[in-house]
């Protein structure tokens, strides 16, 4: 069997004989597959959006988008979406980048193409600001009940209404990429962000769990209920709607548009429906991110194996196709991040718990899967040796890893999923 996998802009192809295959998993693809534009306008063609188009009549906006790290088709939503938006008197947009850098190429598009669509709309009152964590001016809201102090730029002062622009899907510690993430840690401080993301050691912070899920048995995740609560105090009643989307490689899947919980509780369940497996455990499991942008470094990257960790025995091995053309991952993230990676295990656990700084979740998370199996192998362009710091194994050859573990049992079992970034495994 021939399967192709996404490596950054390319493919990689492995062969792999049928009987050894026990799961292909990738991300949800209907069969109904209308044009990105064509599927926003049908659902901007409902009550809801008409209503919201009243009451945006004369007042201030603030829509907060994804900043470019995200794989969503923006250039195509912006348009038909802007349209909805002529009405109000002044429409701040936000590039709700939490934590990643303001200024990116990716960014710098995104204000290029939301400008070139709001002034296509005749949006007459306008701006647009990619959030900066470290130099914006911040409000302090107060703490939050688990005792996160909310600082909150100040560009979201004068809005009457907010509307958040989101594509769904499972997330590893807040349980959905999801329009509250676009208040926190979106437009939120530095500081603010670090005390929320302590509380992704908790081991009820996973993916598919959150406070307005539909099931009340996956409704406790305590950085999700902290970021809903922390929404609410930045909303202070002030109406919030969201464009929600589930995207898959670029491609819209789904969208609706509405008041903020309903179309979130909506997006989980059609998520929870399409991208979510259970899964018969295999001695090896294949993973790809999905290409780029989700494997434009390591610390983005990782996300793919917290989804998928599920689907390898104990002892098994994974072999993670991970271009990472961008390296570790950005400058600001390396000390919590790979730095903490390269110390030996035990010591990563202990001293994360003890001394959580943001990003340390992640060498954290690394540390707990590194220690239960037997090897991650990952075939990247990051040198070998930085690979090997971090208790990881590099492989030049993806197929020659596949055939060892063939050579070792040629009845073994393999599960190979792809957009492995969407996906969750139970």
């Amino acid at each position: 069997m021939n399967i192709d996998l996404h490596y950054d802009k390319q493919f990689i192809s492995l062969q792999i004989p049928d009987r050894n295959v026990e799961h292909i998993i990738r991300p949800w693809q209907t069969d109904r597959q209308p044009e990105n534009a064509s599927l926003i306008r049908e659902a901007l063609d409902c009550q809801s959006a008409r209503s919201f188009r009243k009451e945006i009549a004369d007042k201030n906006l603030c829509v907060l988008t994804e900043d470019g790290t995200r794989e969503v088709p923006i250039e195509d939503i912006l348009p038909p979406l802007c349209e909805l938006l002529a009405a109000a008197a002044h429409v701040q947009f936000i590039i709700a980048t939490g934590t990643h850098n303001a200024c990116t190429p990716e960014n710098q598009k995104i204000t290029q193409l939301i400008e070139s669509a709001a002034r296509s709309a005749a949006i007459e009152n306008f701006t647009v600001h990619p959030h900066d964590c470290r130099r914006e001016n911040f409000h302090n809201l107060g703490k939050t009940s688990r005792r996160t102090n909310l600082l909150v730029t100040d560009k979201a002062d004068s809005a009457e209404i907010f509307l958040a622009l989101s594509d769904i899907k499972t997330h590893y510690f807040a349980g959905y990429s999801n329009p509250i993430k676009n208040f926190v840690p979106g437009i939120c401080s530095f500081e603010t962000t670090e005390q929320n993301h302590s509380l992704a050691l908790d081991e009820n912070a996973t993916f598919c769990r959150h406070p307005w899920h539909p099931n009340p048995k996956r409704q406790n995740n305590p950085l999700a209920d902290d970021q809903l609560e922390a929404m609410n105090m930045i909303l202070q009643n002030r109406p919030a709607y969201t464009l929600a989307t589930i995207s898959t490689a670029g491609k819209l899947q789904w969208a609706e548009f509405g008041d903020i919980r309903s179309i979130t509780t909506r997006a989980i369940e059609q998520v929870d429906r399409n991208n979510t497996h259970t899964v018969t455990p295999t001695p090896g499991l294949i993973v790809s991110p999905g290409g780029f942008p989700n494997d434009i470094n390591l610390y983005i990257a990782q996300r793919a194996l917290e989804l998928t960790k599920n689907a390898v025995t104990d002892n098994g091995e994974i072999l993670f196709l991970s271009a990472c053309p961008g390296g570790i991952g950005e400058k600001h993230t390396i000390e919590n991040f790979y730095n903490r990676l390269t110390a030996p295990i035990d010591q990563i656990l202990k001293s994360i718990e003890s001394d959580y700084k943001l990003y340390s979740h992640k060498p954290y998370k690394f540390a707990q899967l590194i220690r239960r199996l037997r090897k991650i192998w990952v075939h990247t362009m990051i040198p070998d040796s930085i690979i090997q710091a971090a208790h990881l194994y590099p492989t030049h050859s993806p197929m020659q890893i596949i055939n060892t573990w063939l050579a070792e049992d040629p009845d073994t079992k393999i599960t190979i999923v792809d957009g492995a970034n969407k996906i969750a495994l139970y």
